[in-house]
């Protein structure tokens, strides 16, 4: 009996000590360090980056204007009390967009509801400058910003002067404008709501985000219209819509196609107009494409666009726009639906793409091919973790920026040797070099043997040597297409090395049926024969 009591106990324990592990692996989130593999399931995996550093403003110290003393006397004249030069730039009030000038190294953040853009550099080292005030030329008054969403920030090679080189655009949000300004904070102009024959009346103006064209056009996102970004000319009219997401194809928008090819013109207006939804950011690179994401729950088209100066989105051709971008699918773990809401793009020289996910605070890092690099960041309360709502994303080299509202902070995350290791096998693989990575994909999977996409790599690599039954190796569980062709390859080069074999086979082939021809022929004259005897 106490033989059976002890082994009970170390049951009982054995039990509790399993539970206590089973417990301390669950996070607040059903995965913490994942990826997916090819067929969409989640995998553990390495950390491509980790949390740096959070910056909530107070870290600026002072803060200085950029304006002259000169004009600080008239703002303070304008504005009935003394405008100082200097001033503690104090916390950070939901701030909700920036901006990374690879020319200069500055970094630009929207700092919302203190009505401000707060000028440092990358490595929030450089003494901060502070832009609230901006001198209209027109007016002879100075412009005041009132809850700013966004900013863009453009150089023209072949400006007058130094200070015209550098154009900077506001997304000024509850004055229904952009404000464009120069580097000293003259405004050169002001983009407002289009005529009415070209906008809506009823429609209001605020714009979200802005980007602008190398030619000086400006793109203005809107929330409250579903036509696309309101494009306007660099003198500040109107020049078309741009853009629009495709109308989803929901069941009732469906239905109502069918029977509106059945039924007449009156009858078929009394249904509701299906349209499509609006996206809520972009972002534009070194070659033109302007790249969109649609932030709604219920989004399943054009989640994610990458548009050409025409309008028209060029992942459609490359089979790419029907990916699901974000999370996979939406998983119930513990009482929480979690599904992906991507509401902000950075795409980097490089063409590295991150998405960020409103919805679970979350960062997924693409190539330029949309292949899944990384799965980063998350909700939560400890550092590098964020709010119920992060707002814009940038990236400079290695270091990725995260604009928290709600926390009122900036995370900024930098890239581990893991993740140095993969980029250097995608810098090589996207050009081509796939020999040279095989190196560096062998050692992410000597650290991560999940990671899929290494796999992918080594493949491309044994198929460029010729190595096909090798690369199909590689490719037999992540990549059909490549599996594909390297079989292909191999089936060619099979028939090739045993030609002289597959003659030889096909020459007895024939004889033997020559023979066995003569053969029969000669069995049936001999029984002819022998009936007629």
């Amino acid at each position: 009996m106490p033989k059976m009591k002890k082994i009970a106990t170390y049951a009982v324990s054995a039990v509790l000590a399993f539970s206590a592990l089973c417990t301390s692996a669950f996070a607040d989130q059903p995965y913490d360090g994942y990826n997916y593999d090819w067929w969409g399931d989640p995998v553990p995996s390495q950390a491509g980056y980790v949390v740096d550093r959070v910056i909530t403003g107070l870290e600026f110290g002072t803060g200085t204007r950029y304006n002259t003393d000169t004009q600080l006397e008239e703002i303070s004249a304008q504005e009935g009390e003394e405008i100082p030069k200097t001033q503690e730039v104090s916390a950070l009030s939901e701030p909700s967009d920036l901006f990374i000038d690879e020319e200069t190294k500055d970094l630009y953040v929207v700092d919302t509801k203190n009505d401000r853009i707060l000028v440092t550099d990358v490595n929030f080292e450089k003494p901060t400058v502070i832009m609230d005030y901006f001198y209209n030329p027109e007016t002879k008054e100075y412009e005041t910003l009132n809850n700013p969403h966004g900013i863009f920030v453009r150089h023209v090679d072949d400006a007058e002067n130094e200070n015209e080189s550098k154009m900077i655009y506001i997304a000024d949000y509850d004055n229904n404008r952009v404000l464009g300004v120069y580097a000293d904070g003259t405004v050169f102009q002001i983009f407002t709501k289009p005529p009415a024959e070209f906008y809506d009346e009823e429609t209001t103006f605020q714009p979200n985000k802005v980007v602008v064209d190398v030619a000086g056009n400006v793109y203005v996102n809107i929330l409250s219209t579903t036509q696309g970004a309101v494009m306007f000319a660099p003198d500040g009219s109107f020049s078309s819509y741009f853009g629009a997401n495709r109308v989803e194809q929901t069941a009732q928008a469906l239905a109502n196609k069918f029977w509106k090819t059945i039924l007449d013109r009156e009858a078929a207006a009394s249904f509701i107009q299906a349209v499509p939804m609006e996206f809520s950011n972009f972002d534009i690179d070194d070659e033109g494409f302007i790249y969109t994401v649609t932030e709604s729950k219920s989004a399943t088209t054009d989640v994610f666009k990458k548009m050409n100066p025409a309008g028209e989105n060029v992942l459609i051709n490359l089979g790419y726009s029907d990916y699901i971008y974000g999370d996979m699918a939406s998983y119930y773990y513990l009482g929480v639906t979690y599904g992906s809401q991507i509401n902000d793009v950075d795409v980097d020289e490089n063409g590295t793409i991150r998405l960020l996910d409103y919805a679970n605070g979350r960062i997924f890092e693409y190539t330029n091919e949309c292949d899944l690099l990384f799965i980063y960041g998350g909700k939560g309360n400890q550092k590098g973790l964020f709010g119920d709502k992060v707002t814009a994303i940038e990236s400079y080299g290695d270091v990725v920026y995260v604009c928290d509202s709600l926390k009122a902070s900036i995370t900024t995350f930098k890239r581990t040797e893991f993740g140095d290791i993969v980029h250097e096998a995608m810098a090589l693989y996207s050009e081509g070099k796939y020999e040279e990575a095989r190196e560096p994909w062998n050692e992410v999977l000597t650290r991560d043997s999940n990671y899929w996409f290494a796999y992918i790599g080594l493949g491309q690599a044994e198929l460029s040597m010729g190595n096909y039954e090798q690369a199909m190796d590689y490719f037999y569980r992540n990549s059909r297409g490549g599996y594909n062709r390297a079989f292909k390859q191999y089936r060619m080069q099979f028939i090739r090395d045993n030609f002289n074999i597959f003659i030889v086979i096909i020459l007895v082939a024939i004889i033997a049926l020559i023979v066995l021809g003569k053969v029969r022929k000669h069995f049936k004259k001999k029984r002819k024969a022998g009936g007629k005897g």
